[in-house]
């Protein structure tokens, strides 16, 4: 590197440093949240995620536009992902990374996790699972168009 340049990582850091620390640098109207407010917003977009409700690429979108305000540039870059992975995760397109999902939600404080399902959620899974023909198909052997040569009539 040249004396006295800067390296870009350092730039890079700096307007990232900008963009995401000062609300005045992203362009926000925070919308006057509350701490808790912010909180319990986060925590009802994590519910209707869990509950089914809500896609991963829903509550990225939702969150990122209620919560912060900022456009997807900013936030891709904040986040250190391209601006087409956030619109296709935002989208529920493509096939993001579990690194990129991480990234994500690292923003608003979460994280992604296995959970458990409560056994009536097992069987509501298992009944959709059978209707959509995933399930153990069942064969009803077909009839005969004739009668078959070794019986009488």
């Amino acid at each position: 590197m040249a004396p006295g340049k800067i390296p870009a990582f350092a730039v890079r850091r700096a307007l990232l440093s900008k963009i995401w620390d000062s609300p005045e640098g992203m362009g926000v109207d925070m919308k006057e949240m509350t701490l808790e407010e912010r909180k319990a917003y986060i925590q009802a977009v994590a519910d209707e995620v869990a509950q089914g409700k809500l896609t991963l690429g829903g509550a990225v979108k939702r969150l990122r536009e209620n919560l912060l305000g900022v456009t997807q540039e900013r936030f891709a870059l904040a986040s250190k992902i391209s601006k087409r992975a956030l619109s296709q995760l935002e989208v529920d397109s493509g096939n993001p990374t579990l690194a990129t999902l991480e990234a994500v939600f690292k923003k608003f404080g979460l994280q992604i996790s296995l959970a458990h399902l409560n056994p009536v959620d097992l069987n509501a899974a298992a009944a959709r699972k059978s209707k959509v023909g995933f399930g153990i198909p069942t064969v009803t052997p077909a009839r005969p168009p004739f009668p078959s040569p070794t019986k009488p009539i």
